[in-house]
């Protein structure tokens, strides 16, 4: 069965973009201030693959290979907004902050992060601007071993318990069902799962407890995943796995306003599928969702710049945060709040507003 998605691009900011979807030469992004007027497709056919259409043009929609009325039905979906994440998304984007309870994380690099150094990170980044604070304790870098999800609780729980009292909106990154129960019962409020749900009762455990969810793309398990990932057509691939694991959420009673989909740079692709993936990341807005990007100091940065250590890697860092907000992406998953934030906050004033 052939199945189709629509590529936003021609992208229009400011006042520009005000003006193009007032007069209807555009479109909105995903209901923001961002606009676009042209669209790629992409399937599974190659054929159809490098053909455009005008989003704003349905005349035109004929000559796309597809049926006219599937079409409108996928514009509609980039330029409707979507619902609030958590009730988060009243501005044009939040920062999801990174503190990693694991001896090879990026923030605790050869050194073993104890329950209150961590706390005092999660708060220090809370106080710079972050929406959020993501709690691991299971390292997900490439070729790390799965550890037992008993060692990965006595890691997280104390510290999710202490940032949950105050009041602190505490994301847990886990894929285990054990985790997320008890992460919830300690007062997390968000579960992000790189395996997408696929523990067993890990969506009847975040529906019954009525929380939010991040899924996110990954080819095979950190222990694997960068063993020569490859794809016949990556977009496509990433987007159809997204929109599947989404509508399995959505049949376990989770709603869209509870669910981030994050594409997964670094987690099974190669540099080229990561680059390309970050070109094209308003796919993402077929899926009906807030979009998060998790790329900070990751090594595609380091390959890229040849800066081996992680330190070093925040321009580059930056750079990608931009290049997403461009898209319409809304959650920044890093490492460095305040600087991504002043960063994005720039770009705003400037482009988006």
């Amino acid at each position: 069965m052939k199945k189709y998605y629509l590529l936003p691009c021609t992208f229009h900011y400011s006042k520009e973009a005000e003006d193009n979807i007032k007069n209807g030469r555009a479109l909105p992004l995903a209901g923001g201030k961002i606009s676009f007027s042209d669209c790629k497709i992409i399937s599974n056919n190659s054929v159809n693959n490098n053909i455009f259409i005008d989003a704003t043009k349905p005349e035109t929609w004929n000559n796309s290979g597809i049926n006219k009325n599937s079409v409108e039905i996928l514009i509609n979906k980039l330029s409707r907004k979507p619902h609030d994440f958590m009730g988060l998304n009243k501005n044009n984007f939040h920062i999801i902050g990174v503190v990693n309870i694991s001896p090879d994380s990026f923030s605790s690099v050869n050194k073993k992060i104890v329950a209150k150094e961590a706390i005092e990170k999660s708060i220090q980044l809370y106080q710079e601007g972050a929406s959020i604070i993501d709690i691991g304790g299971e390292s997900t870098r490439p070729g790390a071993i799965r550890i037992d999800p008993e060692e990965e609780q006595r890691r997280i729980i104390p510290v999710i318990k202490e940032l949950s009292k105050q009041k602190i909106l505490v994301s847990c990154d886990t894929r285990n069902t054990s985790t997320m129960g008890k992460a919830i019962d300690v007062g997390a409020r968000i579960i992000n799962d790189i395996s997408a749900l696929s523990d067993k009762n890990s969506a009847q455990v975040i529906h019954e407890n009525g929380v939010g969810v991040i899924l996110m793309h990954m080819k095979g398990n950190p222990s694997n995943m960068q063993d020569s990932p490859q794809y016949e057509n990556v977009l496509y691939e990433i987007l159809t796995f997204l929109e599947n694991r989404k509508n399995y959420a959505n049949s376990k009673g989770i709603p869209n306003e509870k669910i981030l989909v994050d594409p997964g740079i670094g987690f099974g692709k190669t540099e080229e599928h990561n680059i390309k993936i970050f070109k094209n990341l308003s796919m993402l807005h077929n899926l009906k969702c807030n979009i998060a990007i998790g790329a900070s100091r990751k090594s595609l940065i380091g390959r890229i710049t040849k800066t081996p250590n992680q330190e070093e890697r925040l321009p580059g860092s930056l750079s990608l945060a931009l290049v997403a907000m461009m898209q319409g992406v809304q959650f920044f998953r890093v490492h460095d709040v305040k600087e991504t934030i002043q960063a994005l906050n720039i770009w705003k004033k400037l482009y988006n507003e």
